[in-house]
């Protein structure tokens, strides 16, 4: 179960807004809910077509210049990336752009192995390859000592990023960062493509036969490094999905085909989940260069390159199911690594382009902050994390710096590398910060309004879509419906999803679950419900249809503050943490208690921890103790508890059970 929040935007706000503009009602409301609540606001959202004047940014007339110059002398031009598909693109936008100036250019990205920047063994490499400039695109703002190195060997160097600088500058003929506290750009949120487009933009003196050829390249790249979507980098987006349609990118036009998408209807959602996964593939699992040789390619040999990054991004969520399910088999044998407040865990040869989207995806699952370690034979041992709001990656690394090679990141997400030795004293570290910290009581979804009767309704579903392009920083409306009460379950794809039918506000409508079983439901015909949902609009046979798709469900009536509030003072005691004295009595199960639990699951035989919870939701019962009732069944060998997919099995026995003879029981009635 996840928290939620539902926010109520200002009526008045609203009818002011409605009253001076043409959106509709639920436009509005979403709008106002953002904080979008004045006329003002609302014309910098929609009206920010026209990007900056790209000199704005600190040291683009000097790297202009110093490039200008190369370009004029011939000089061998290399375009230094990063593996990423904000690197990939980046690159491939700048050396496309410099090699239809006419310059003499080639480009390295390190593979994933040699780290991430610049480092010397490459940059001996471009020394002997005949390199006079080097220019960086999506890195190089922390590489103080590489720099100088670069400068010792007389080759000039412009560097182009959007990382947070350091206390000090590389030493370079330009440093190109709107994040530098001396830029006067306005916009500050770029991506590295971001940075790219506008020094191409600056060394053409235009935008426009800039964003023709490379905004689709541009918005891709900006989508995939999680930026958010307002301002410039809205320009960019927006613009860009517009230019798919009209592409001339061989590789790009082959790998929408390869997936299956609409050049004319690309959305900020199909790049995120659809092309950006296969692009960064090529450096989780084999090289970036192969992504850039296949957006660079004028001919058919762009078809290869596409084709192998999607057997490379097949190879990704194949080696991703591999390491969950060790994962898994690790939390079934430690299940009480779950009671923390931030998961460590490692293993050994994990992929280490993996471990990243590994870690998002078990805290998703789990709902916590977790470090993913993979383990080297050298026990040189590299770490991916993942975070949400209450707990800060970026901090916890630095408190443990001590015990680490290097590290680097930003609240909500971090790498590191440490030697095997040192994993004990990390784990310490990371779980005496997570004592300090407070909120750390789960992901939270936030909606922005709750749905009546008028919204249900094609038109305003679709009204949505002039928000677009959604993203970091404006997120696809989250919609709540509370109270609606379920008139028919239908299992699809032969029970894989599932479509409820539910009657709400005097009105009946479907909603879609996807990757939920019929029989994991909490709930059946008849009973109350709440959701989150998205809303959008479908298209069968020229005929449009509302489309509700569930982003979290659960029983009417569960309080989240009493059932988070009880797992984490249950999570608390199994960690051996004192029990608050006014709590005490609620979390003691009567014997009537314990029997209708293992009464019903024996007539189940199988059910999630949180189906169970909201069957027995009452006054009465609570978290903590339905989880005590669960220890004891298993400690006696009644039941088996899934902690990997939180799942209670039932188990056969031949001989009764005596419920005294629990230490689990015992223990806390003895409280």
């Amino acid at each position: 179960m996840k928290r939620w929040e539902i926010k109520k935007p200002d009526p008045q706000k609203v009818n002011e807004i409605l009253k001076k503009s043409d959106l509709t009602s639920l436009c509005a409301e979403v709008l106002v809910s953002r904080g979008y609540d004045n006329m003002d606001m609302l014309v910098d959202f929609f009206n920010n077509d026209e990007l900056s004047d790209p000199m704005m940014l600190k040291d683009m007339p000097q790297a202009v210049e110093v490039i200008s110059q190369a370009i004029y002398n011939g000089e061998l031009i290399c375009v230094y990336g990063d593996y990423d598909c904000d690197g990939v693109t980046s690159t491939t936008i700048l050396v496309k752009y410099l090699d239809f100036s006419g310059a003499n250019v080639i480009y390295y990205i390190p593979h994933r192995e040699e780290g991430y920047g610049i480092n010397k063994g490459a940059v001996d490499k471009l020394k002997d390859r005949g390199v006079s400039l080097i220019i960086t695109v999506d890195n190089g703002i922390s590489a103080i000592e590489e720099a100088k190195y670069i400068k010792e060997l007389g080759i000039k160097l412009v560097i182009t990023d959007h990382h947070q600088p350091g206390d000090e500058l590389p030493e370079a003929d330009a440093v190109v960062n709107p994040h530098r506290e001396d830029c006067p750009s306005v916009f500050k949120d770029l991506a590295g493509v971001g940075v790219a487009f506008k020094l191409c933009a600056a060394l053409d003196g235009d935008y426009s036969i800039i964003s023709e050829q490379f905004s689709d390249l541009a918005a891709i790249g900006t989508i995939a490094d999680i930026v958010p979507l307002k301002g410039e980098n809205r320009s960019i987006v927006k613009n860009g999905l517009k230019m798919f349609e009209n592409s001339e990118n061989y590789g790009l036009l082959y790998l929408l085909e390869k997936c299956g998408i609409n050049k004319s209807r690309v959305t900020s959602n199909s790049v995120a989940f659809v092309i950006a996964p296969r692009i960064n593939a090529a450096g989780r699992f084999g090289s970036a260069s192969t992504a850039v040789e296949a957006f660079i390619s004028e001919d058919e040999s762009a078809k290869f390159g596409i084709d192998n990054l999607i057997m490379l991004n097949n190879q990704r969520k194949e080696t991703e199911l591999l390491i969950l399910r060790d994962i898994f088999e690790y939390i079934d044998l430690n299940p009480e690594i779950l009671d923390e407040k931030v998961l460590v865990i490692s293993g050994k040869g994990w992929h280490h382009g993996v471990i990243g989207i590994v870690s998002a995806k078990i805290m998703e699952l789990y709902g916590k902050p977790n470090f993913i370690i993979s383990v080297d034979d050298n026990g040189i041992c590299r770490g991916s994390a993942r975070s949400f709001d209450g707990f800060n990656i970026y901090k916890c690394l630095k408190e443990c710096e001590d015990v680490l090679m290097r590290y680097g990141g930003h609240k909500f997400a971090g790498g590191f590398t440490i030697k095997a030795d040192k994993i004990p004293q990390f784990i310490k570290k990371v779980s005496d910060f997570a004592a300090k910290c407070d909120g750390l009581g789960g992901m939270v979804i936030t909606a922005d309004k709750m749905l009546s009767a008028k919204d249900f309704d094609v038109n305003m579903a679709e009204s949505l879509s002039i928000l677009e392009p959604f993203g970091e920083g404006n997120k696809t409306p989250v919609f709540a419906i509370i109270g609606a009460v379920v008139t028919k379950i239908i299992p699809l794809s032969q029970g894989k999803h599932s479509k409820i039918r539910f009657l709400y506000d005097e009105v009946v409508q479907n909603a879609l679950l996807f990757s939920r079983n019929t029989m994991s439901l909490p709930f059946n015909v008849g009973d109350k419900i709440d959701m989150l949902v998205n809303m959008e609009v479908s298209e069968y046979n020229g005929r449009k249809e509302l489309c509700i798709k569930v982003v979290d469900i659960r029983n009417h009536g569960i309080s989240a503050k009493q059932y988070f509030a009880a797992k984490s003072c249950y999570e608390a005691y199994k960690r051996g943490e004192p029990i608050p004295q006014n709590v005490i009595h609620r979390i003691k199960p009567s014997r009537d208690e314990l029997v209708k639990i293992y009464k019903y699951i024996m007539a189940v035989k199988r059910v999630s921890i949180d189906k169970l919870f909201m069957k027995f939701n009452t006054q009465s019962m609570n978290y903590f103790k339905l989880r005590i009732a669960l220890d004891a069944f298993n400690e006696l060998g009644l039941i088996r508890l899934i902690a990997s997919r939180q799942e209670v099995h039932m188990v056969e026995v031949s001989k009764r059970v005596d419920l005294s003879q629990s230490t689990v029981l015992n223990k806390i009635y003895s409280i």
